[in-house]
């Protein structure tokens, strides 16, 4: 890939678009993220001219191929709407967001025609971030469009159509529930996948694995936070959904914020040098950058990546610098946390990737079992019948929700309308690192129908296909 880092062409985009030509290039990417209101808050919302100057220094960046991303804040700041806002001819080198939070199936319909309309090319749709601080009731209240609905119609609309996926889960459970939910979002037509923010480099190459043991290869890009003091206290008080740090790094985190500024800002630079040059090494087609919000940040931050792609140019020489600087520091954010591949990171892709580790003995209570075995017998086969069939048996048994659809049998006996989203196609992004929903804790239905197929002996062995696995 080091002969690839070149400009992108300048002339007019016309049909083209240069995100989707370096992607299919091999060409690394740099995204920068724009800053956006964040939910709860104080931060001011960016002005257009905040943006438009962004815009301006990500698309002067030299020796890169550089993009920018618009996010999308769902009730409180359309990612689409603020795009229209910056020149039409750098289209086709945004990245514009699309959530389900606080959208209603209209609402998501009238946004994609918008975009369509406006010549947006490269869509990526998200299910969202519940309110800060509701309750499951209060989230109820909310409207969430999934992800899969949204994408779906925007590939059927000839978008060049992303998803996003969380990799840092550290139960079997909770990370193959991710990893069927992307399964489906790439059938349902995702070109390319974005991760959560994450600082777990091992996490990130078992990723990369994974795709290569399915013998295929979908871009993908690593979503990564340039710490700044604020973002670093936030992310300790564990204000950002999907994002988890251990206690080990938590305290590595504090230690650096005791630093000087100067010292403080050279420790977060160069860790972010050793992402970047490592998700180049492990095969990712980009990173995505979180914290580069003006200008000034874009053009040292952007200089610095570029040295560190120059630099670092062999895997076992990245990895020596990585380990000394920050290989000793665990980073599964509970005890035993599972590992897809063992240890992967003290060396490069082997020609083929080995057996994933197995998920061990099946958890499950007596009662668990018992009631599995009682929602088994009385629902085969409710998926066919009509949605209201049985309804108060349901509601005792499986804490039925009324849906105007069952899904219970596939979906491991577990309804998915008990997630305080409503998301019916897999779990959201925002899953706590052991498995709990972000909202109140709890083990997410999606990686609980995991575990019951565990449980239940329908779950293949993780070298097996996924393509049909259950919970997709």
């Amino acid at each position: 890939m080091d002969g690839n880092q070149l400009n992108m062409d300048f002339s007019a985009a016309g049909e083209k678009n240069r995100f989707t030509e370096a992607l299919h290039g091999g060409r690394f990417i740099l995204s920068i993220e724009s800053p956006s209101p964040e939910f709860g808050s104080s931060d001011p919302a960016p002005d257009p001219e905040q943006i438009a100057a962004l815009e301006d220094e990500v698309m002067r960046v030299q020796g890169m191929e550089t993009i920018l991303a618009i996010p999308d804040r769902g009730r409180i700041w359309r990612g689409v709407e603020h795009a229209l806002e910056l020149p039409a001819a750098n289209r086709d080198r945004h990245l514009v967001f699309l959530s389900g939070a606080g959208t209603d199936v209209d609402e998501a319909q009238r946004l994609i025609d918008l975009a369509a309309s406006a010549g947006i090319k490269n869509l990526v749709t998200v299910s969202g971030d519940a309110p800060y601080g509701a309750s499951a009731k209060e989230c109820r209240r909310e409207n969430f469009t999934e992800s899969t609905l949204m994408l779906e119609e925007a590939a059927h609309r000839g978008f060049f159509a992303g998803c996003v996926t969380n990799p840092f889960q550290y139960t079997g459970f909770s990370l193959w529930s991710q990893f069927f939910k992307l399964e489906r979002k790439l059938r349902l037509g995702a070109e390319f996948f974005i991760t959560q923010c994450g600082w777990d480099m091992l996490k990130l190459q078992a990723l990369s694995w994974y795709l290569r043991a399915g013998s295929e290869y979908t871009p993908h890009l690593a979503r990564l936070m340039v710490l700044s003091p604020t973002r670093m206290e936030r992310v300790l008080r564990g204000y950002y959904p999907g994002v988890r740090i251990s206690n080990e790094f938590r305290r590595l985190l504090e230690r650096e914020l005791g630093y000087s500024k100067a010292q403080f800002e050279s420790a977060q630079y160069r860790r972010l040098e050793l992402q970047v040059a490592g998700c180049r090494l492990m095969g990712f087609s980009g990173v995505q950058l979180v914290g580069a919000e003006t200008p000034a940040r874009v053009r040292i931050i952007s200089g610095r990546i570029r040295q560190a792609l120059e630099e670092f140019t062999s895997f076992p020489q990245w990895l020596e610098e990585y380990n000394s600087y920050l290989g000793s520091a665990e980073m599964s954010p509970i005890q035993n946390g599972y590992r897809l591949y063992d240890r992967i990171l003290y060396r490069d892709l082997p020609p083929e990737p080995p057996p994933g580790n197995d998920l061990g003995e099946p958890e499950g209570s007596g009662w668990e079992r018992f009631m599995l075995r009682l929602r088994e017998f009385f629902f085969r086969g409710a998926d066919s019948e009509r949605a209201g069939h049985a309804r108060l048996l349901k509601r005792l048994l499986a804490s039925c929700r009324g849906c105007p659809r069952c899904r219970l049998e596939s979906h491991e006996f577990v309804c998915p309308e008990n997630c305080p989203k409503r998301l019916s196609d897999g779990p959201c992004g925002g899953v706590m690192a052991d498995g709990g929903c972000e909202v109140d804790g709890e083990e997410c239905v999606h990686v609980r129908a995991v575990r019951y197929a565990h449980l239940r002996g329908e779950f293949p062995h993780p070298a097996a296909d996924v393509s049909e696995k259950p919970g997709c």
